[in-house]
């Protein structure tokens, strides 16, 4: 579709000006596109080896506090069991222009906790819930460079998309329009100053 614009000269070299920038914008873009997609491809498949990792040290978490419960009343599980406080601290990371919050424990504060008279699964399972945290942290960045990632993914490609298939070819069909104005218009014009010729010579 035609820009509406007057088909002069000006304009003629205004959109052919516009047209390297627009050509210029839509290589920059594409190759943004090939590396988020890069990094959405790499961040993911990082995130599926977590989740994996993750998986099998919940299921032995889980198997000891099962096998604690199947010894120990409810009360007396909740009594053996050491309440704590965690703090993080949160940083930020950059993913081209995108802010990707990184979680570290700052501190981890636990109560007292009888090694003595608790079950050493009860011991295994603390333990291992204590080393998930670092990993659960990690899955949380992941999930959200992911999703940003995605976002952005899909706000790019449109970009992409209107350049290739609005942008630019409108802006070529209206520099083929305004080309072929003007040269109608040059050919009226030498026919014209012929006959000017012709009625000057006749005089």
């Amino acid at each position: 579709m035609k820009i509406a614009v007057n088909p002069n000269r000006m304009e003629l070299l205004r959109l052919r000006r516009r047209l390297v920038l627009a050509e210029r914008g839509y290589k920059l873009l594409k190759d943004k596109l090939e590396e988020i997609m890069r990094r959405f491809l790499e961040i993911m498949r990082r995130l599926y080896d977590l989740q994996g990792s993750i998986s099998a040290k919940l299921d032995k978490v889980f198997l000891s506090f099962a096998l604690v419960r199947s010894r120990s009343s409810h009360k007396e599980l909740e009594r053996l069991l050491p309440e704590g406080e965690l703090f993080l601290d949160v940083k930020k990371e950059k993913i081209f222009n995108l802010s990707i919050p990184r979680f570290e424990i700052k501190e981890l504060k636990i109560s007292d906790y009888d090694l003595l008279n608790t079950e050493s699964e009860l011991d295994i399972g603390l333990k291992k819930s204590r080393e998930l945290l670092e990993d659960l942290m990690e899955m949380a960045r992941l999930w959200k460079a992911v999703e940003l990632l995605s976002h952005e993914i899909e706000v790019t490609r449109r970009r992409v998309n209107a350049l290739e298939h609005i942008l630019i070819p409108n802006i070529k069909e209206t520099i083929r329009y305004i080309s072929s104005r003007l040269e109608e218009m040059e050919r009226s014009y030498q026919v014209q100053l012929m006959r000017v010729k012709e009625i000057v010579r006749s005089h």
